[in-house]
């Protein structure tokens, strides 16, 4: 199943993309963040658990991914202006956010930027924290890259591009990327290679399809994405007013593309967030166990804004 993609031009003249999932004529919207490096079609993970709880899943390409264009210089900080304009264009007043991996991140700069009339709920798996609070358990890989990433994002493009970015563009069929995914994924701990090999065709082809956007004009988007990780994100967490039942952090224990510890030293300085950790969970699996729960916490918030 796949959805067909959109393009809106924001009042600077820069293209955006994105794609609707779930019920598409549901007034409960969730906008959905893709992790990284990753694009819009990521978000048909959650298709099937958006219909089933009634909601609309609007899940956007950040700059220089998917058909979104490229953005020079930007910072984190920027991305919450883009989805305004969106909203505003779809006529979506009222909204939830929900950021995986590395769309944790601007989750939490939508929450910093927006109004509560407007961003009334938000929910974050597996997701990605400053960098500031410790990397240890994290995949030396991704370690590296950003630190490589604050001196030259030209540089850390490059080394996605030559790990990830080539063979995407140079893989035309989904089945045969998806094939090459899943030989990467058996390295990993043994909830995602079981949440890999036991989910349904949709959460494989979500991972594929937004692995293969994330590179298709480019390795430009991901490497300054990578920069802003682990840069300052110009806002301190502890400076977000949260109120109770308002924000969930879902993790896994078992996590190691995002330590727990991260999760959990995060949670402490996001007042009123509810952190909720799953035994025997790591970085996919969380997903797939979880989709549903999120789907409706999500909407629990809208309505009860």
């Amino acid at each position: 199943m796949t959805s067909p993609v959109e393009l809106f031009t924001l009042p600077d003249g820069r293209t955006i993309s994105y794609a609707q999932y779930g019920d598409h004529a549901s007034s409960r919207t969730i906008f959905y963040h893709h992790g990284y490096p990753s694009s819009h079609g990521e978000a048909l993970a959650f298709h099937d658990a958006a219909l089933r709880h009634g909601h609309r899943i609007i899940s956007v390409d950040r700059p220089g991914m998917g058909s979104s264009t490229y953005q020079p210089q930007r910072r984190l900080l920027d991305w919450p202006a883009d989805l305004l304009a969106i909203a505003d264009h779809l006529k979506v007043d009222r909204f939830a956010v929900l950021g995986v991996s590395g769309g944790g991140p601007y989750v939490l700069a939508c929450w910093h930027q927006i109004s509560r009339s407007r961003c009334v709920g938000a929910g974050i798996m597996g997701g990605l924290f400053p960098t500031d609070l410790g990397l240890s358990g994290m995949l030396v890989g991704s370690r590296m890259l950003f630190w490589a990433a604050r001196w030259s994002p030209r540089l850390a493009g490059k080394i996605l591009d030559f790990g990830l970015g080539s063979t995407t563009r140079s893989t035309e069929n989904l089945e045969t990327l998806e094939k090459t995914l899943g030989e990467t994924v058996k390295s990993r701990p043994k909830p995602d290679v079981e949440a890999w090999e036991s989910s349904s065709s949709n959460f494989r082809q979500a991972l594929t399809s937004g692995l293969k956007g994330a590179f298709q004009n480019g390795p430009e988007g991901s490497g300054w994405e990578a920069r802003l990780y682990g840069s300052d994100w110009g806002f301190k967490l502890e400076e977000l007013a949260i109120e109770p039942g308002k924000m969930v952090i879902w993790h896994g224990d078992e996590d190691v593309n995002v330590p727990v510890a991260m999760a959990e030293k995060a949670a402490k300085l996001l007042r009123n967030a509810e952190l909720r950790i799953s035994n025997g969970h790591a970085h996919m699996s969380i997903f797939v166990s979880k989709a549903d729960e999120a789907i409706e916490a999500l909407g629990q918030m809208i309505d009860t804004a």
